[in-house]
């Protein structure tokens, strides 16, 4: 993929553990649209390779999602997990940010889980 969004350039990163792809999202306060566009990009066009069968996103302890960016990144990040066809999506945070984004996925035949910590997170995405 060419045009696969560089993490370098952005306000998040990527990591891969296996075949478990994290996006670590740890700076987020409110992405510009443009960081928030090219992580959900990352996220399908990576998501979707044969390598990735489970996919993690990992929130920052100041991250706090406004109604409209939850309501958005539910939209959003359900496509792209129908997209991606991972069989487990995991959200991580020390707060409520991950339940309130889990509680807005909608991807049949998935599972998808909230985490406190992403060792829990990694051990549950490569059951």
């Amino acid at each position: 993929m060419q045009n696969l969004p560089n993490p370098d350039d952005y306000a998040w990163e990527f990591e891969k553990r296996g075949s478990v792809g994290i996006w670590y999202m740890g700076g987020w306060e409110g992405f510009a649209d443009e960081d928030l566009e090219a992580a959900s990009n990352h996220y399908r066009e990576r998501g979707n390779r044969d390598d990735i069968e489970a996919t993690i996103a990992v929130f920052g302890d100041k991250t706090n999602l406004a109604r409209d960016t939850q309501e958005y990144m539910g939209e959003e990040w359900s496509a792209n997990g129908r997209y991606t066809g991972v069989d487990r999506i995991g959200f991580v945070s020390e707060g409520i940010t991950a339940m309130a984004v889990k509680s807005q996925l909608d991807v049949p035949g998935a599972t998808v889980e909230d985490f406190d910590d992403l060792d829990s997170a990694v051990a549950w995405a490569q059951e």
